[in-house]
């Protein structure tokens, strides 16, 4: 009787540790997805682990605010590009505007200082 509860108990341990070692494998898998489908959902930022802090009402502003002027720019950039022939004049208009974004930002947006 008792060679049969040890053969039985054996059995169940050998289960128990290929069921462990299944659930592992499983995890670990898993653990390897998650971190492959976040690294290509953020394929410039560093693999370190950090998170952005989350985002202020002014800081979602001022990134829609800065997409809306750089629309702007390039728009008028691309009808200067498909107008103009003279490359001088496209990289000057360019550089300019490179050049004139602040200026442009506190005047569009009056994001200047407050003193």
């Amino acid at each position: 009787m008792s060679r049969e509860r040890a053969r039985r108990r054996a059995a169940r341990e050998a289960a128990e540790r290929a069921e462990r070692a299944a659930r592992a494998r499983k995890v670990a898998r898993r653990a390897r997805r998650r971190a492959l489908g976040a690294a290509l959902r953020r394929p410039l930022a560093p693999l370190t682990g950090r998170r952005r802090r989350p985002e202020s009402a002014l800081g979602r502003r001022r990134a829609r605010q800065d997409g809306a002027l750089a629309a702007a720019l390039v728009a008028g950039n691309g009808v200067l590009w498909l107008l103009s022939a003279s490359w001088l004049l496209r990289g000057t208009v360019a550089t300019l505007c490179v050049l004139a974004w602040p200026l442009l930002v506190v005047l569009a947006f009056d994001r200047g200082r407050s003193t």
